[in-house]
């Protein structure tokens, strides 16, 4: 797999996450500061995580739906 191959992987496992949790009903206190940090581990852009979600927004619901997430 190429790096440019895991990085889209990465983007979108954090774009899977991200949604899964806003999805929810209750809102989940200090979720964001802790999706920064993952955000940073992942080595992962924050802007251009955002364009990547903003872009693929659609077929990421579509899966958090399908998949019960």
């Amino acid at each position: 797999m190429s790096e440019a191959d895991k990085k889209r992987e990465r983007l979108y496992q954090a774009a899977l996450l991200k949604i899964a949790v806003k999805m929810r009903k209750g809102e989940m206190r200090g979720f964001e500061e802790i999706f920064n940090d993952i955000l940073k581990e992942m080595e992962l852009d924050p802007e251009e995580f955002r364009t990547y979600l903003n872009t693929h927004m659609d077929s990421l619901v579509a899966t958090v739906k399908k998949k019960g997430y």
